[in-house]
C-alpha cells in the first residue's frame, strides 16, 4: 500500500512531464514548418535563377549571331543633285534644268566564297545609260527599278565568277568616256589577276532576247598586266553578236549616232524603225599612268579603239589626265579629256551619255573639277565643249554644263 502511494504520488509529475514533452514536440512541428517552406523556396529561387541565366546565355548566343550577321551586311547609299545648262547651235535658246539621282543598296557576304548584291535606282527605265531623272511634271513621283542584282563565287584566290546584272567588268583606262559608267551588263563574267602582275577578264552578256531572230549579245575578252611602278596595259575585244541587220536597241528607236537605215525585208520592223547598218567587232588598247606629282595624285591615260567591220568611220581615240583627288575633306581635283569617236567605232549604247550628248561622230573637250568641303560630301563641276556630226554638212556646236552635288550615306 506504502508502494502504490508513492506511485500515486509521483503520477501527477509524469502527467506534467508527458504534457510538457508534447508541447515541445508541438513546438518543434511549428519550427520545422517554415524552415522546410524556406529552403524549398530557396531552391525554387536556385531553379529560377538558372532558368534565367540559361535563357540570357541563349539570348547572348543569339544577339552574337545577329552582330556577325550584321557584320557580312554592307549597306550604301548616295544622292545627285544636277544643275545642268545646254548651248546647242541651231536651237531656239539655251536649254536649263535641275535633275536628281538616287541610289541604295546591299551587299552581302554569303559564306567565305560568295557574295552578293541588290541595288534600285532612279532613272529612264528604257535608257540604260542614266540613273537622272528631271524635275518636272508638276511634281509626278519618279520612276525607281533595278540597277544591279548579282552573286560574285571566288573558286580560288585572284579568281572571280559574277552572274546576273552587274557593273562593267573591263579595265577602263582613267576617266575615258567610251563607255558610260551608269550601264550595268546583264549575264556573266570571269576575273582573273590581282592589284600588280597579269589580268585577264572575259565577258558573256545579253543584249537583246528575240522570239523571231537571232538573240543580240556581247562577247568579249581583255588582257592586261600592272606595272608595280603604277603603269597599266591592257588590250581587249567586243564582239557584239546578231546586231547587223537588227532594229536598234533602247533609245526611242534612236542609233546614238551609228550609221542605220530604215526597216525593210532584211530587217525586223515597220514604219521609222531603224535598223544597224553595220556589225561591232571592236578591239581597245588602253594605257594608264597613276603616279605624284608636288604630292598630288596624278593619272595620265589614253585608249584608242577601232570597229574592224565597215572600213571607214570606223575608229576612235581619248587623251586626258586627272590631277588631285577629291575624297577626304579638303581634297580637290581637276582633269581634262579630248575625245574624238567616228559614227561607227563604238557601239552607241555602251558611250557615255553626256559627251555630245551621248552620240558618235563627236569629238571635243571635257573639263571637269571637283572639292570635297565634308566628308561623304562632293561638289563637281564638268564642261563639255563637242562637236557633233562633224564632217558632215549638219554639224554643230555643243557645249554642257554641269554643277553636281553628291552625298554619300
Amino acid at each position: 500500500m506504502a508502494e502504490l502511494k508513492r506511485q500515486i504520488a509521483v503520477l501527477p509529475m509524469l502527467l506534467a512531464r508527458i504534457e510538457q514533452l508534447e508541447k515541445s514536440n508541438a513546438e518543434l512541428q511549428g519550427q520545422r514548418q517554415p524552415a522546410v517552406a524556406a529552403l524549398e523556396n530557396r531552391v525554387a529561387a536556385v531553379e529560377q535563377a538558372n532558368e534565367l541565366q540559361t535563357d540570357r546565355i541563349a539570348q547572348g548566343l543569339a544577339t552574337e549571331n545577329d552582330i556577325e550577321w550584321a557584320r557580312n551586311l554592307r549597306w550604301q547609299a548616295d544622292f545627285r543633285y544636277r544643275h545642268e545648262q545646254f548651248d546647242i547651235q541651231g536651237a531656239p535658246s539655251d536649254r536649263l534644268r535641275h535633275r536628281i539621282r538616287a541610289r541604295f543598296g546591299m551587299e552581302a557576304r554569303i559564306s567565305s566564297t560568295l557574295a552578293g548584291a541588290i541595288q534600285i535606282a532612279t532613272g529612264d527605265i528604257s535608257d540604260p545609260r542614266s540613273g537622272n531623272v528631271t524635275l518636272d511634271d508638276a511634281g509626278r513621283r519618279k520612276e525607281i527599278a533595278l540597277d544591279l542584282a548579282y552573286v560574285d563565287w571566288k573558286p580560288r584566290d585572284g579568281m572571280l565568277v559574277t552572274i546576273g546584272k552587274q557593273k562593267q567588268p573591263w579595265f577602263k583606262a582613267g576617266n575615258s568616256l567610251f563607255f558610260d559608267d551608269e550601264v550595268s551588263t546583264e549575264g556573266i563574267a570571269f576575273r582573273y589577276g590581282g592589284r600588280t602582275g597579269p589580268f585577264a577578264t572575259a565577258w558573256s552578256y545579253w543584249l537583246e532576247e528575240m522570239s523571231g531572230a537571232a538573240d543580240s549579245n556581247l562577247l568579249g575578252a581583255q588582257f592586261g598586266y600592272a606595272f608595280d611602278g603604277g603603269l597599266t596595259l591592257a588590250a581587249g575585244y567586243w564582239d557584239y553578236g546578231a546586231v547587223q541587220g537588227q532594229p536598234v536597241l533602247n533609245f526611242a528607236g534612236s542609233p546614238a549616232g551609228n550609221s542605220s537605215y530604215l526597216a525593210a525585208a532584211d530587217c525586223i520592223g515597220v514604219g521609222t524603225t531603224r535598223c544597224y547598218l553595220h556589225d561591232y567587232n571592236i578591239v581597245e588598247a588602253d594605257l594608264q599612268w597613276s603616279g605624284r606629282l608636288g604630292g598630288l595624285p596624278l593619272t595620265l591615260f589614253g585608249a584608242y579603239l577601232e570597229n574592224l567591220d565597215p572600213g571607214t568611220m570606223n575608229s576612235g581615240y581619248d587623251l586626258g589626265f586627272l590631277l588631285g583627288q577629291a575624297s577626304d575633306p579638303g581634297g580637290w581635283e581637276f582633269g581634262l579629256l579630248y575625245q574624238d569617236v567616228e559614227r561607227d567605232a563604238q557601239f552607241g549604247a555602251l558611250l557615255d551619255s553626256d559627251f555630245a550628248d551621248g552620240a558618235t561622230q563627236s569629238r571635243g573637250f571635257r573639263m571637269q573639277g571637283a572639292l570635297a568641303p565634308v566628308r561623304n560630301m562632293t561638289i563637281k563641276a564638268a564642261y563639255f565643249i563637242n562637236d557633233r556630226d562633224y564632217g558632215t554638212p549638219v554639224e554643230v556646236d555643243y557645249k554642257r554644263l554641269q554643277f553636281d552635288l553628291n552625298y554619300k550615306f
